[in-house]
């Protein structure tokens, strides 16, 4: 007859497949959170505006600068910026420096096609 000791009633053994499941886990944890805190950048549908306007995809060039001003940096791409790269019409882009970091807006012909956000690190 096997004899139970008290510490064995205490922390029954486990079966190794349910901590393999718990490590699993853990890393699975783990992994998201680093991934997250090393985020380079990101795409967005719309932007604040200083003046409270909202920014969109879609809007027209004149648009933009009538709500934002003149931008901290345009230059030309050198890639084709529209969606799935079918228009053959060279893009450009736009970025201002707002609070939290970078705001790139490309644009396809006149109107914004695609805007990524460069957080600030510090």
């Amino acid at each position: 007859m096997k004899r139970i000791l008290f510490v064995d009633r205490l922390f029954p053994t486990r079966s190794s497949s349910s901590i393999n499941a718990v490590v699993m886990l853990i890393s699975a944890i783990g992994l998201v959170m680093a991934s997250a805190a090393f985020a380079t950048s990101w795409e967005t549908s719309t932007l604040r505006a200083p003046g409270s306007g909202l920014i969109r995809i879609g809007m027209t060039r004149q648009e933009v600068l009538k709500e934002l001003g003149q931008p901290q940096r345009a230059h030309a791409a050198t890639h084709n910026a529209a969606a799935g790269g079918k228009s053959g019409k060279k893009g450009n882009s736009l970025t201002y420096r707002g609070d939290d970091g970078l705001y790139t807006l490309t644009f396809s012909g006149d109107q914004v096609v695609k805007i990524v956000v460069t957080p600030k690190r510090d």
